[in-house]
């Protein structure tokens, strides 16, 4: 759902494009980076990069580096793009540069809450979901105030972000390629093209990303058993779903809920899982 970490590095070699299911944002305390997202970056010291889920990024260089790094599951704190904390985000899908700038002052707010959901992310306590999700809100806040003012350019193929939106609102129904493409009133060959191209995922493993967010929830915020959280989420099938779900996790769901769930005390049966 959330996971947060600080490194030091000493030089950043290339790297072959990337591409997550999961938004991040990753603050240069020190040092500099060069970054390509739709086109190359260079930023430095109190530089924020604001990465949306499913945009291909490839690491250039970087030297001296120290960082603080978030990545999140939107879906699973119940955000879209279209949530004014997610503007940010929103703004890089449609063509604007990655990059948010700190003053000194809220530079170390804004570290101050990376070292806190560290904290929080290592205790993992019953309330630590809960708390970790303020603290994010107050990490985005951040970044929407910094956020420059005025129009970013806009891609032509601005539905993108629609579709995906679609998709996380309606994961849990049978819809399909079709239905996606229905839904931002293009062709379904067009819609699948443009996914896979901008986002570096199809349509399909879309879908099957926010119904594994969903699932994640219902693994941590309830006691269901995991066949039945297969079944709420779209798979009737619980050996396909738990195999998606180690898939995307490298865990079994019942493995998972264990480990995000220290300090509680669930009774769910966890058989199969």
């Amino acid at each position: 759902m959330i996971e947060v970490g600080h490194m030091h590095v000493a030089e950043l070699a290339w790297h072959a494009p990337l591409s997550h299911t999961d938004h991040s944002a990753t603050l240069i305390v020190a040092g500099s980076l060069e970054m390509t997202v739709g086109e190359t970056v260079s930023a430095g010291p109190n530089a924020v990069l604001v990465v949306p889920a499913g945009v291909p990024h490839e690491p250039v260089r970087g030297h001296d580096l120290e960082l603080w790094g978030v990545r999140f599951c939107a879906s699973c704190f119940d955000l879209d793009e279209s949530h004014p904390l997610m503007t940010p985000y929103a703004r890089v899908r449609r063509g604007a540069l990655p990059l948010v700038s700190l003053s000194e002052a809220r530079r170390d707010r804004v570290v101050q809450l990376y070292e806190d959901m560290a904290r929080e992310q290592d205790a993992g306590l019953p309330e630590s979901p809960e708390l970790l999700r303020s603290m994010l809100l107050l990490l985005l806040a951040e970044f929407y105030r910094a956020t420059p003012a005025g129009p970013s350019k806009w891609r032509a193929s601005s539905f993108v972000p629609e579709a995906l939106s679609f998709i996380q609102r309606r994961a849990l129904e049978a819809i399909s390629l079709r239905d996606v493409a229905s839904a931002v009133g293009r062709a379904p060959t067009h819609v699948a093209a443009t996914v896979k191209r901008e986002t570096g995922h199809t349509v399909g493993e879309w879908i099957t990303a926010a119904k594994l967010a969903e699932a994640s929830s219902r693994l941590l915020h309830t006691d269901d058993p995991i066949a039945d959280i297969a079944a709420s989420v779209g798979w009737r099938d619980q050996t396909h779903f738990i195999r998606q779900f180690r898939k995307a996790h490298d865990e079994t769901p019942a493995a998972w809920r264990r480990r995000h769930r220290r300090g509680h005390q669930g009774s769910g049966d966890e058989r199969g899982g």
